[in-house]
């Protein structure tokens, strides 16, 4: 009985302190996103970050400003929309120009994938402490490393192809007092 009450205990203290998101979440931010390109110097850019609900549990938007004297002023204002189903929900990044990218949440972190011209961007997006940290990775599809496995008892080859990341973009964004 001892057993089962002590991992009825740790199992909601567990699901209740996964999930912070939106409340933890929601403000205004700033940080310096350190871009490194394969082959060039890495380069800093000021960025704000902020996110606010614009639909009560459903809507967020998503906005990054990055300034930046080689490129301009940029702004991605895009929503995180959530659509609740039975017990989960599916979160996705809406561009607000018709793309619109899967998100999974798990452990306080987004996670995004997408393919565009070639190329492949993973994405984490996640709460630390009173922070939250950005990175994105990307990888040419065209270049890929190709290794394989000894063929099995069964004559059985895996076969493995391994993009080389070339981009890696990354912010750590303090919440503004």
């Amino acid at each position: 009985m001892r057993l089962i009450l002590l991992f009825c205990t740790v199992f909601s203290l567990t699901s209740l302190g996964q999930s912070s998101f939106p409340d933890n979440w929601i403000g205004d931010y700033d940080g310096q996103m350190i871009l490194a390109n394969m082959g060039r110097p890495n380069d800093t850019i000021a960025v704000d970050f902020t996110l606010e609900e614009v639909i009560k549990d459903s809507v967020w938007t998503h906005k990054m400003h990055y300034y930046s004297e080689k490129w301009g002023d940029i702004i991605k204002d895009y929503l995180i929309v959530a659509k609740r189903k039975e017990n989960t929900v599916d979160y996705y990044l809406d561009e607000q120009n018709g793309i619109v990218m899967e998100l999974t949440y798990m452990n306080d972190c987004f996670y995004g994938m997408y393919e565009v011209m070639g190329m492949i961007y993973t994405t984490s997006f996640r709460k630390h402490g009173d922070q939250l940290f950005f990175e994105l990775y990307a990888a040419s599809l065209d270049k890929k490393k190709l290794s394989a496995t000894e063929p099995d008892e069964n004559g059985e080859v895996i076969k493995v192809e391994s993009p080389k990341t070339t981009l890696v973009q990354s912010v750590m964004l303090s919440r503004k007092k």
